[in-house]
């Protein structure tokens, strides 16, 4: 603990002195009188007990707190249980060699036929933008990223902090997975409930509210562990799935791949341009608001107030005992 006004002290030293010399003056001339029915009552009186200054002891106690709180006493570093509205959000990037075609192909066919040289923007490129247009979005919900073509990787754990999404997001490319080729949703999804469950904020498994996934990609599951099995896994841990297939209506799977997502509450969007891309990440940010409490750590706190309630509590302890006969000291 550190104290902002150790000026005080300056002048709290000198009053505290003056306090302490007025009270020894005054005790020394503090005059007696004497009743001849002591002389008789003196064999019955007994010794007082020290519990008869308790009064007095509080009354030096609370002015030390009150000293304290005065110096204005400061914590470096405190954590503090804030509830903030917001989500567990984890995004789910397909990074398969699929995902580097054009977002628009039929689009990017005609410019080259008609012989229009410019950079295609990817499917990649356009998740990639919509993910942080909508992360910079949700300033309070813990959102984590996790990336798989024919295995998973943690790109980011679960964070406020959307600056630092940002950054790790812009860092994906094509070349992240570039050894890979295959997609294994399943993989993606089991990777995030691991995930998850490291980062749980108070055991709240089961829990129907609050926890989320969005996966994206643009192909069907073809490699690695059941993709069925790994949704109803995250429904039974409490996650919504939101699904965003880009292009990926002909797949062969995609009726039961709906069906799975929608019985864990959350919704399937089939996207073919960016525009549409877009809309469906405005129709979850719109959808998904919730509430949860998470640790703040906060520099420099002010910590007079645990000291001036304790000399409030203290001096009206040393009042109220004073009410008693038994603590009325009589000279």
């Amino acid at each position: 603990m550190n104290f902002n006004r150790l000026d005080h002290l300056y002048w709290l030293v000198p009053v505290v002195i003056l306090l302490l010399l007025f009270k020894l003056i005054r005790r020394s001339r503090k005059n007696y009188f004497a009743h001849p029915l002591l002389f008789y009552l003196r064999g019955r009186l007994r010794p007082v007990l020290p519990l008869v200054h308790l009064p007095k002891l509080l009354e030096r106690a609370a002015l030390g707190a009150l000293l304290i709180a005065v110096l204005d006493p400061v914590l470096p570093s405190a954590d503090y249980l804030v509830m903030k509205q917001g989500l567990d959000i984890l995004l789910i990037l397909d990074l398969s060699s699929s995902m580097q075609e054009p977002m628009n192909p039929r689009e990017a066919w005609l410019r080259r036929r008609l012989g229009i040289a410019t950079k295609e923007k990817t499917r990649l490129d356009a998740v990639k933008e919509e993910i942080t247009g909508f992360v910079q979005k949700r300033h309070n919900d813990r959102i984590g990223v996790v990336v798989f073509s024919e295995n998973a990787y943690v790109v980011a754990p679960m964070t406020v902090d959307t600056s630092y999404l940002t950054q790790y997001l812009r860092m994906v490319d094509g070349k992240t997975l570039a050894s890979e080729g295959q997609t294994a949703i399943g993989e993606g999804i089991l990777t995030a409930l691991q995930l998850a469950s490291q980062q749980s904020r108070n055991n709240n498994r089961g829990a129907s509210k609050g926890r989320l996934m969005i996966v994206l990609t643009d192909g069907e599951n073809n490699t690695g562990r059941d993709v069925y099995m790994a949704i109803r896994k995250a429904s039974e841990e409490g996650f919504r799935i939101h699904f965003i297939g880009v292009d990926v209506e002909k797949a062969r799977d995609a009726p039961q791949l709906i069906a799975a997502v929608q019985a864990t509450g959350g919704s399937y969007y089939d996207v073919r341009n960016a525009e549409e891309l877009q809309q469906a990440y405005r129709d979850i940010d719109r959808l998904e608001r919730g509430t949860y409490f998470t640790k703040e750590r906060l520099a420099h706190v002010p910590h007079f107030y645990p000291f001036a309630l304790a000399a409030a509590l203290l001096l009206s302890a040393s009042i109220a005992l004073k009410a008693i006969p038994y603590f009325i000291e009589i000279s």
